[in-house]
Order: structure tokens, then C-alpha cells, then sequence
């Protein structure tokens, strides 16, 4: 009797679903959306005005739900007034490479990630191409930032985490770039994680990282949660704009952080 982990096929691609909580579930939700369900889709619902649901979730903390508009491009001159956490800021020096070659996913871009965990060894690879005018370099040293100013303190926190989606080679953002495509975001899920432990901590992640964006982000269809975080190396949006914090369930995005289960 074999008893190798059960495996699923993404995209041509074998994923053993021991190696990712929640990946059979994850891998259920797949539709029209290039095999991968925790594509967010940020801008796309704001651009079709799905930005407010009117859903009785529970705010955190309490305020009256309110329509947004439509995201813009900020100012290279805002900086986040969200201080850093403690020994927690942008990395100066970006690896240098020739080529994109094997050799580029092993770089090492803080003490415990390498360009590997954001690409292709995350739960929906993708390798390191030049797409949108962006550069694999500068994808790279973008995701160097993710991994110096979000996914170190994240761990130091919480202990170890799953990426689900780092880079990501297709762009679902029509009025723009996703910070995906760019290098700047990643999806976190954790191992054994109720809802309730998701719930209890985004307040001290909301609090604590220097993120440019934080989505507290559910399936459309199994409401599984997990945590959309970015950095934006040219400088992150400031707090009280009301894109910073957000809820996304059922394809819907909400101000603030809420609860749906």
C-alpha cells in the first residue's frame, strides 16, 4: 500500500496537497481565473464598483460601511505613517544577476527566504520573467523588499507560513499592474490555522508590519481566509487612505478588517 501524499494537477503541475493546508480545498475553487483561486483580483472589483457589499460581517474595529472610490496612482512622495516595526525596513543593496537561470531561485533574499519560496516553490509557481516592462531584475529586488519588510517579521511572529501566491506572470488588473506581477505582494496562508486564529491575529499584523497593503482575503467558495500583504519599494501608501486596510469575501472588498465566520 503506497503512502505517498495524494497529488493534484494545476496547470500541468503536480502539487502533493500534504504540502499546503488546505491546498485540495484551494484547488477546488479553480475557475476562469488561470488556475489560480487566491487571485485577488483587487482592482478589478473597485473598477466594476464591487467595492462595498453591505454584508453584516463584523467590522474591526466598528465603523459604518461605506462605498470607496476607485483606487488612484499615489504620489511617489507619500510615505506610509505607519511606522516600521522594530529592526524592520527596506533592505538598500538588490542581488545582481546576468541571466535568469536555475541559480536566480536560490538567491537569498533575507536570513530564511530565497527567491524560490515566491516563484517556484510557492502553491502556484511561476518563474522569473520579464513581463509589463518590468524587469526580472527589478521583480526580484521587489520581492526582496516582501520578503525583508513582510514575510521575516511575519515569521518571527507566528512561525512558519505557506506562500500561496508570490509572483504571479498574469496580470488580472485591467485599469493597472497587480503588485503580483510586480513582485511587491504575497498570499499567506498557515498550517492548521482556524478562522478564529486568522481573525484573532490580523489585528496585530494591521498594527505591526510595514505593509503597503493588507487584504484579510476569503474564498469565494469554501470562505477559507488567508493574508494579502505588499510592499511598495518606492513607497508605501499612507494609513488613513482607505485602500491601506481591507476585507475581501466573496469577490466583495470592504474598509477595515472583518469578520464573516
Amino acid at each position: 500500500m503506497s503512502c505517498a501524499a495524494p497529488e493534484v494537477v494545476v496547470g500541468g503541475v503536480p502539487i502533493s496537497t500534504s504540502d499546503f493546508e488546505n491546498s485540495q480545498e484551494l484547488l477546488n475553487t479553480v475557475s476562469g481565473d488561470g488556475g489560480d483561486p487566491t487571485l485577488d483580483g483587487y482592482d478589478e472589483s473597485i473598477a466594476n464598483g464591487n467595492n462595498s457589499n453591505n454584508r453584516s460581517g463584523v467590522q474591526f474595529p466598528p465603523s459604518a460601511q461605506t462605498s470607496l472610490p476607485r483606487p488612484s496612482p499615489f504620489p511617489a512622495n507619500q510615505v506610509d505613517d505607519k511606522k516600521p516595526a522594530q529592526a524592520n525596513g527596506v533592505d538598500p543593496t538588490c542581488p545582481i544577476f546576468a541571466v535568469v537561470d536555475n541559480t536566480t531561485y536560490d538567491i537569498q533574499l533575507s536570513p530564511n527566504f530565497k527567491v524560490r519560496n515566491f516563484t517556484i516553490n510557492a502553491l502556484f509557481k511561476n518563474q522569473i520573467l520579464p513581463i509589463s516592462g518590468i524587469t526580472p531584475q527589478d521583480r526580484v529586488c521587489n520581492l526582496k523588499a516582501v520578503a525583508v519588510n513582510i514575510c521575516e517579521p511575519m515569521l518571527a511572529r507566528f512561525g512558519s507560513f505557506n506562500i500561496n501566491s508570490g509572483l504571479r506572470n498574469q496580470n488580472t488588473t485591467p485599469s493597472g499592474i497587480s503588485q503580483h506581477v510586480k513582485g511587491e505582494a504575497v498570499d499567506i496562508q498557515f498550517s492548521g490555522w482556524t478562522y478564529a486564529r486568522y481573525w484573532e491575529n490580523a489585528a496585530w499584523i494591521r498594527d505591526n508590519i510595514a505593509y503597503d497593503q493588507f487584504i484579510f482575503e476569503h474564498s469565494d467558495k469554501t470562505g477559507l481566509a488567508w493574508y494579502h500583504l505588499s510592499f511598495n519599494r518606492a513607497g508605501n501608501r499612507v494609513a488613513s487612505l482607505p485602500t491601506k486596510v481591507m476585507t475581501m469575501y466573496r469577490n466583495y472588498y470592504d474598509q477595515g478588517l472583518r469578520r464573516y465566520s
